[in-house]
């Protein structure tokens, strides 16, 4: 073999060993023992991911819920079958509704019908020209402050509108969250 041929092996031989690995270089590699108590992703199947957590309640959601425990001291409808119901009390006034009315004392200075028989009724006063002129004006007035009011009950926003909008400007900040977080 000539030198030259020789030289040319060496060479090659001192590249090959420049890419070759040495025991040194695979320490910081993991071994086929070393990957037993790993999970596999055949293990992971069977367990559940954070997406399939989101329809589930946690127990912060829990706090405003009420317990069986909380419910001891309410009364049930069994309680409540004795007990007299709004619509009983329809028929019956109200000590508010009774501080209206006049007691028999209220009454004994007040005039009769007969000490007042000489004086004037209200169909009289409504016929005295400058008092029927005032009563139409006002009914002028009425007349149109009633279409002005029809026509801002037309144009306003009404609160039912506005939970229509709350409610829709929701739903899009949910799908724009659901969106950004997947």
């Amino acid at each position: 073999m000539s030198e030259e041929l020789l030289l040319e092996i060496v060479n090659e031989i001192k590249e090959m060993k420049k890419e070759m690995v040495t025991k040194s270089d695979l320490t910081n590699f993991a071994t086929k023992d070393d990957l037993k108590n790993f999970a596999t992703k055949e293990d992971l199947k069977h367990f559940a991911t954070k997406d399939d957590l989101k329809n589930f309640a946690t127990k912060e959601d829990l706090k405003h819920f009420a317990t069986k425990d909380d419910l001891k001291n309410f009364a049930t409808k069994e309680d409540l079958k004795n007990f007299a119901t709004k619509d009983d009390l329809k028929n019956f006034p109200t000590k508010e509704d009774l501080k209206n009315f006049a007691t028999k004392d209220d009454l004994k200075n007040f005039p009769t019908k007969e000490d007042l028989k000489n004086f004037a009724t209200k169909e009289d006063v409504a016929e005295i020209p400058f008092i029927k002129a005032a009563v139409q004006d006002l009914a002028v007035k009425v007349d149109e402050l009633t279409g002005r009011v029809s026509v801002i009950e037309k144009e306003m926003v009404r609160k039912v509108d506005l939970e229509y909008i709350h409610q829709k400007i929701a739903e899009h900040d949910r799908e724009i969250f659901y969106l950004k977080s997947h």
